[in-house]
């Protein structure tokens, strides 16, 4: 294979740094818990996200409406001590709420059914108005207390997949749309210039349906919301078609450029798009699929893929501390976390850590599994992965089947400013940085001793293959090789 040329003196681009704007999360309280603390403390350390976005911050668990006393208004009695708590935390991380109004507090709700192991009620509200109210009261409670400044850079998101319907909401669309409205205006009654969208619907849907509805009412719209998974079932015109299954990467670029088409042909063309969840699959057991290696450089591929064409793009989760279907019993369960329930990373977070540590001029490079960017001292860092072609899923557990050759990729790098560079080349394989592959080896203990988990804890950081010092006059060869699912990054620093 001939080299793939790096001309650092060739036009290029500012990197799109969208896949760092926001990180999903399980629900609100979670974030009392110092162990998912230290999570979001190290993954704000070591890869830096701009936003969070988790399910139910009205969940009785929070504690907003009280089950019984009233308001001197005569409304139920509301609570944000907890609320605050909760919020102070990720503002003190350097993070962006990107405010999830649900679910349904018991209180307020028309129904009982409920869903995940921390109850979460899906059904509509009971009195709009009450609903109204509290969603109003809320946004001023965040406005007094952290100022106008910082909540107008937050966006507020009415309800979780409603689209869903017998899961995440029992009402019809229609009812939805009134939440939308009740909510839009609630928000806005505030100040006029926070931001507020939807449908945060699954696998892209109902986007033209709230477009239409908006532009009817006359009700603002100040970004669309949605989400998507590559394991899932296709869309036959906006519909979907057949059992979940794994669509191809390409499938999320036609996602994304689908609904970017939609918001361009309605009246907000100029409304945001932000993507608050994804992965590769969203079933809570497959293991493979999000704990794997594969996970990671689907997600290198994919983010590649798609640069460019979101304002935001939020991988579901940051932690594997997660309580949809129950904390995790083992330390590796499919869950959708960067990292494991002890704080281990995983190999995507090594994926995220190296694209967060990109230089901020990004550099074109005709290669489909590459990128290279350059700091503005002559810094360059490339990173290269090895995605394999999936034969078969199972998202119950087991692995799945994927074929692919082992690669050997070479880099000209040309145009360096004449000097001396320290040169590093990291690699997450089989054999180094893969803690699922570790914890297997280790006998897949369920409850690791501290001495296996400072094991697994060193056998999931990169290998560091090689370090070295050298005096380069403008060119330089890199040479890497890859068996499938492993990826590399090499760093040119400037001594």
């Amino acid at each position: 294979m001939p080299a793939t040329v790096i001309d650092l003196q060739s036009s290029s681009l500012p990197l799109d740094r969208f896949f760092q704007r926001g990180i999903g999360s399980c629900h609100a309280y979670l974030t009392l818990r110092e162990d998912y603390r230290e999570h979001v403390r190290l993954a704000q350390r070591e890869i830096g996200f701009g936003g969070v976005r988790f399910h139910g911050i009205f969940n009785d668990y929070v504690g907003v409406v009280h089950p019984g006393g009233e308001d001197p208004d005569g409304g139920p009695r509301l609570n944000f001590q907890n609320v605050t708590k909760i919020y102070e935390f990720f503002v003190a991380q350097g993070m962006k709420p990107f405010v999830e109004l649900g679910f349904m507090p018991a209180r307020l709700a028309s129904g009982t059914q409920t869903i995940f192991d921390y109850r979460a009620n899906v059904t509509p509200p009971k009195d709009y108005a009450q609903w109204s109210r509290l969603v109003r009261r809320f946004t001023q409670h965040l406005v007094n207390h952290f100022g106008i400044e910082e909540v107008l850079t937050w966006h507020f998101e009415v309800w979780n997949e409603p689209d869903l319907i017998g899961a995440f909401w029992t009402g019809t669309q229609g009812d939805y749309f009134q939440l939308y409205a009740e909510s839009v205006r609630a928000v806005k009654s505030v100040d006029a210039r926070l931001r507020v969208g939807g449908p945060a619907t699954s696998k892209t849907m109902w986007v033209p349906d709230l477009l239409a509805y908006c532009k009817e009412h006359n009700l603002p719209l100040d970004f669309i919301s949605t989400h998507h998974y590559c394991v899932d079932a296709d869309l036959v015109q906006g519909v979907p078609d057949g059992p979940m299954h794994y669509r191809g990467v390409g499938a999320m670029r036609r996602d994304i450029e689908r609904v970017r088409s939609q918001i361009a042909a309605s009246a907000f063309p100029n409304a945001e798009l932000h993507f608050t969840e994804w992965n590769t699959c969203p079933a809570h057991e497959d293991v493979y699929g999000k704990d794997s290696l594969f996970t990671a450089v689907f997600a290198l591929q994919n983010l590649k893929d798609v640069s460019g064409l979101v304002d935001s793009y939020m991988w579901w989760t940051v932690s594997d501390i997660f309580e949809e279907t129950g904390l995790s019993a083992l330390p590796f369960t499919g869950k959708y976390g960067l990292v494991n329930i002890h704080g281990i990373k995983k190999p995507v977070f090594h994926a995220y850590r190296w694209l967060a540590g990109m230089h901020d001029t990004e550099l074109p490079l005709d290669h489909a599994s590459a990128r290279a960017t350059v700091s503005s001292s002559g810094d360059v860092r490339v990173l290269a992965w090895n995605l394999p072609e999936v034969e078969e899923t199972d998202l119950g557990g087991g692995d799945w089947h994927v074929s692919g050759e082992l690669r050997h990729d070479t880099f000209a790098l040309r145009g360096l400013r004449p000097g001396r560079y320290r040169i590093r080349i990291y690699q997450v394989d089989a054999t180094q940085g893969d803690a699922l592959g570790a914890w297997r080896s280790a006998g897949s203990p369920a409850y690791p001793t501290p001495a296996q988990l400072a094991a697994l804890q060193a056998g999931a950081e990169p290998a560091l293959l090689s370090d070295e010092t050298l005096d380069l006059t403008g060119e330089f060869s890199l040479s890497l090789a890859f068996a499938p699912c492993a990826f590399a990054c090499a760093d040119l620093e400037r001594v």
